[in-house]
């Protein structure tokens, strides 16, 4: 009996490692929250899915002069990320508060990004990367909408799959009360 315990964990490990080798092993790239939003550093923000034309998820509102933590984690898996995109629909009622340059310095390619402009191309070697933001709402607005793209080296050849994903994140903003 544990003869074939171990023929079949042999068997497992081959499957797993010739996966790797024959370039079966890309996963598209994920986008996740690693913690829930946080509001004015204390209150938790909900996010719901809406998948409608112009966006895909919605927040609870918020209000203007409110500060939003968001942490995502971008993963690539066994592959590398290459590019990673934060692109405001609606600049005039809200800003974006990114971490340090120098930590970012540290995780991006400084001369290919454009930090003020939302776009972040990483260093090479990076499959896993931690994200801090905040989101600062300026003035009320009904249209405030965040979209996020990343995108990874993988290569699905013939298989079905994508080297990208992207996401629309609409954040409500009322008057101050």
């Amino acid at each position: 009996m544990k003869s074939n315990q171990i023929i079949f964990l042999v068997l497992i490990f081959f499957a797993v490692v010739s996966c790797k080798i024959s370039g079966e092993s890309n996963s598209t790239p994920q986008i996740s929250m690693y913690s829930k939003p946080i509001v004015n550093d204390k209150d938790s923000l909900s996010i719901y899915y809406a998948g409608n034309d112009n966006y895909d998820y919605i927040t609870d509102t918020i209000s203007a002069g409110d500060a939003v933590t968001f942490k995502f984690r971008l993963n690539a898996y066994y592959n590398n990320l290459v590019e990673f995109d934060i692109i405001q629909s609606d600049t005039t009622s809200s800003k974006i508060v990114l971490p340090d340059d120098s930590a970012m310095d540290a995780v991006f390619v400084k001369a290919s990004s454009d930090y003020s402009q939302g776009k972040f191309v990483f260093i090479a070697k990076q499959s896993y990367v931690y994200f801090p933001f905040t989101y600062l709402a300026t003035a009320p607005s009904t249209s405030s909408i965040i979209r996020f793209y990343l995108k990874s080296d993988t290569n699905f050849g013939s298989s079905s799959g994508s080297n990208y994903v992207s996401f629309r994140l609409k954040i409500p903003i009322v008057a101050k009360k």
